[in-house]
C-alpha cells in the first residue's frame, strides 16, 4: 500500500528535470496555489496571466501553498506598459499579513514606469536595481537565488541587485498584480531547491 501511495505521489508531483529544475506550476491549472485579493489569475497555453480590467478591477497575489527556503527561481515575464507587479519570496504570511510580503518576506520588483524608486529587479526596500533594465513590451527573464541570508537577482542575464538580510528564511513564493487596469504574464516558471 505504501509503495502504491508513493507511486501516485510521484505521478502528481511536477517532473524534476535532469538538471534539478522543476516547474513551479503545472501549466494547466492553479493547483498548489491560493489567491489573495481580487486580482484575476488564469492559465492560458501554459502561461500564468494576472489581470485587472475597468469592469472587474482588482489587485492581489497568487501564492504557493508550499514554503521554500534556499532555492533558485527562474521565469520569464511580460507586463503592461506602466504596470506594477512583483515576485514574493520567503513570505511566511502567504500575503495574509497586516503588511505586504515585501515587509514579511521579500519582494522582487517588476515595474514598467519611468524612474521608479525601486526599478525592476530590485529587492524592494533593500537593494535598488539600475534604472531601465526592463525591456518594455517584451518578455524579460528573471533569476532569483536565495541561500541563507543572501538574495541575488539577475534580470535578462545581468546581476542587478543583491542583499544579505535576515527577515525571513522560509515562506511562500507569490506573483503580484499591484496596478489596476493592467496585465502581467509569467511563463517557464521553474525552481531548483
Amino acid at each position: 500500500m505504501a509503495s502504491r501511495l508513493l507511486s501516485v505521489a510521484l505521478l502528481l508531483a511536477p517532473a524534476l528535470g535532469a538538471d534539478g529544475w522543476r516547474p513551479l506550476l503545472n501549466g494547466q491549472d492553479l493547483s498548489g496555489f491560493e489567491r489573495v485579493g481580487t486580482a484575476r489569475w488564469t492559465i492560458h497555453g501554459g502561461v500564468l496571466v494576472g489581470c485587472s480590467t475597468p469592469e472587474k478591477p482588482g489587485v492581489g497575489w497568487l501564492m504557493t501553498q508550499q514554503e521554500y527556503s534556499d532555492f533558485r527561481l527562474r521565469l520569464k515575464f511580460w507586463i503592461s506598459p506602466g504596470g506594477n507587479s512583483g515576485i514574493a519570496i520567503r513570505d511566511p504570511s502567504h500575503a495574509r499579513g497586516v503588511r505586504s510580503p515585501a515587509h514579511n518576506g521579500y519582494e522582487i520588483q517588476i515595474y514598467d514606469g519611468p524612474d521608479a524608486d525601486y526599478p525592476t529587479g530590485s529587492i524592494y526596500l533593500l537593494a535598488r536595481a539600475p534604472q531601465r533594465k526592463l525591456k518594455s513590451g517584451e518578455w524579460n527573464q528573471l533569476l532569483i537565488a536565495c541561500k541563507g541570508t543572501h538574495i541575488e537577482v539577475e534580470l535578462n542575464g545581468e546581476n542587478v541587485s543583491e542583499a544579505d538580510h535576515v527577515r525571513s528564511r522560509r515562506g511562500a513564493i507569490g506573483f503580484q498584480l499591484h496596478s489596476r487596469n493592467m496585465t502581467v504574464r509569467f511563463k517557464d516558471i521553474e525552481i531548483e531547491e
